[in-house]
């Protein structure tokens, strides 16, 4: 396994591996269909295996701080991307991928970050191991309204002229969670992690 910056050619791969790698979490309905780009400096890794984009890794830095991280009180770094395919992971290539981008922050001076993720327990776990902590106060809620319940949320006369609700997808603080469970299909808490570096 080779762990390189990521290249324009890759696009097509990176997405790939993206997709497959989110279809078994809570991101699964998170898909691309090109590769962000970053206004600022970014890290932006790729684990490859005989031609393959096996993982990435994209973390954006800021250029001031608090433009990009929460938490931090000094100019640090956000992992928007981190992926592995599923048939290569516990074989270390996430913390391959971190470890070079940890160096590669610390090169630039750079000595927080931050990440935020759901409710995996691998991914929560595997961020725990590298010494990322849960920043709980800043975690708050995804949820999946029922259609049926859409008026609990939304007051049609206000919207004007609609053909219907189909999907309505929104954020709440995580306190809010066992008033919101009885209209929401589904309720993902989404979690900051954060690590000195």
């Amino acid at each position: 396994m080779k762990i390189r910056s990521y290249e324009i050619s890759d696009e097509a791969e990176w997405l790939k591996c993206r997709v497959l790698s989110f279809l078994d979490t809570s991101y699964y309905n998170d898909v691309l269909t090109s590769r962000e780009r970053y206004s600022s400096d970014a890290i932006c890794l790729v684990a490859e295996e005989r031609g393959r984009i096996i993982g990435l890794l994209d973390a954006e830095i800021e250029s001031a701080a608090g433009s990009l991280c929460v938490a931090g009180t000094e100019c640090g770094a956000v992992i928007w991307h981190l992926a592995v395919l599923p048939e290569y992971r516990r074989q270390s290539v996430a913390t391959a991928l971190w470890n070079e981008a940890a160096k590669q922050l610390k090169e630039r001076g750079i000595r927080y970050c931050e990440v935020w993720t759901q409710e995996d327990e691998p991914a929560n776990r595997w961020y725990q191991r590298q010494g990322f902590s849960n920043l709980k106060e800043h975690n708050w809620l995804r949820c999946y309204a029922h259609v049926s319940q859409r008026q609990w949320f939304l007051k049609e006369e206000n919207v004007g002229e609609i053909y219907g609700v189909e999907e309505m997808v929104f954020e709440a603080p995580t306190s809010r969670k066992e008033e919101l469970a009885p209209h929401c299909s589904q309720i993902i808490e989404v979690r900051l992690y954060a690590k000195e570096l």
